[in-house]
């Protein structure tokens, strides 16, 4: 997000970044794949948003990680995202699920 925010934050582009970072102490890595970038706009609540095709790179159809060797064409799908606000309650229900 931009410096010096207004109060509100309504309208106000966001862009995150992911990418793996293993914990090899001593060891240099050069490939941080997965990798995903994210850019949209707050729309209080929700921070609505798009994955600039990021998805595709990263990741093969059966949702597996392509690696720094892998060079299968990527789709050029952009994927929408939104992020919502939720309660510990669905937080919990969520964990609950994967973890079954």
């Amino acid at each position: 997000m931009r410096a010096h925010l207004n109060r509100s934050t309504d309208g106000e582009a966001v862009r995150l970044y992911m990418s793996y970072w293993p914990a090899l102490y001593g060891q240099f890595i050069n490939n941080h794949r997965p990798s995903l970038k994210l850019q949209g706009r707050w729309q209080n609540p929700d921070l609505v948003m798009d994955d600039e095709v990021s998805i595709s790179h990263a990741f093969r159809p059966d949702g597996s990680v392509k690696r720094g060797d892998d060079r299968s064409a990527p789709s050029n799908e952009i994927v929408p995202i939104t992020l919502v606000r939720g309660s510990c309650s669905d937080y919990e229900a969520a964990c609950a699920t994967v973890n079954r």
